[in-house]
């Protein structure tokens, strides 16, 4: 302690009387509580900074598990992303057939297709789902093999897939 009373007075933060009134404070506690209770001020210091510390390690903990967690949430995302973008089939909203399907609450929207895309939809080879940022709009169209995978992991992205007419 008299270290950093000396620093803090050659810093010229404290005066030479604020020192020495500081002291005598010190030998005046050390006094009335005597050698137990400066052991006992001593002991609860110590578990006060040890528990401190083991709060500061569970944040750690909770910190680094909700890191984590974010972190698969985005690889999921960004897995799904790609999968869409392998299977999404650019060409099909190029057309002038109007596709109506149903979203959720039952509202119906549609896309612009071209006839060979309408075609794939009619008969299964092609299905309609969530665009999840992938593309411009909110939906897109990607081949059986994708809407597949799509709808083992993630069935409410799939908005139209004609799976009776599969072959």
């Amino acid at each position: 302690m008299s270290d950093l009373r000396e620093q803090l007075l050659k810093a010229g933060l404290v005066s030479g009387k604020q020192v020495r009134q500081a002291k005598h404070q010190e030998r005046i506690h050390r006094k009335e509580v005597g050698r137990e209770g400066i052991e006992a001020e001593r002991a609860a210091a110590d578990q006060a900074f040890l528990a401190r510390q083991e709060e500061r390690r569970v944040r750690d903990r909770e910190r680094e598990e909700a890191r984590r967690r974010n972190q698969v949430a985005e690889e999921r995302v960004l897995a799904l992303q790609s999968r869409i973008r392998a299977g999404w089939i650019r060409e099909a909203t190029m057309g002038s057939k109007r596709f109506f399907f149903v979203v959720d609450g039952g509202r119906i929207t549609y896309l612009d297709l071209s006839d060979d895309a309408a075609r794939r939809l009619q008969f299964g080879r092609a299905a309609v789902v969530d665009g999840h940022g992938v593309v411009r709009g909110e939906y897109c169209v990607v081949d059986a093999g994708t809407a597949l995978s799509i709808s083992n992991d993630h069935p409410e992205l799939i908005r139209f897939w004609n799976r009776s007419a599969e072959r």
